[in-house]
């Protein structure tokens, strides 16, 4: 198929950040042309860089992790909700069952705490916008 060749006019302040965001992409600056010509603007930029697939697979880890530890929750308070609705007394396993899962909720709090700064920290978006859309 014969490629045609597009020159265009642009500032060198304009021209380094196009070098940066194909930098920050890991594409090359016809690819990211390709891009927006085929899927428009303000689309989901796929990405390839090891360092970003290594960050979304570390969250996706946490949250699994997370959201086992907060099933095994919901059923010990569902088990004790049942006991004292059946007027039976709180037994000490019962009581001990509460502190382990209020020291599990505490725990989620502490990772989902820390998987939000990680997250604002260490991860940039780059969005491509028509111009003037906001």
């Amino acid at each position: 198929m014969a490629q045609d060749k597009v020159s265009i006019r642009i500032s060198k302040e304009d021209m380094q950040k196009f070098n940066d965001l194909a930098s920050s992409l890991s594409m090359t600056k016809t690819a990211i042309i390709k891009k927006i010509v085929n899927d428009g603007f303000a689309q989901t930029v796929e990405f390839n860089n090891p360092a970003l697939i290594a960050s979304a697979e570390k969250i996706q880890e946490t949250l699994k992790d997370i959201e086992s530890e907060l099933k095994d929750i919901g059923n010990n308070i569902n088990q004790i909700a049942t006991k004292l609705n059946s007027d039976e007394e709180l037994t000490e396993t019962n009581k001990k069952l509460v502190v382990a899962a209020l020291k599990v909720i505490e725990k989620s709090s502490s990772r989902f705490e820390y998987l939000s700064d990680w997250i604002s920290t260490r991860t940039k978006k780059t969005v491509i916008k028509k111009r003037g859309s906001k």
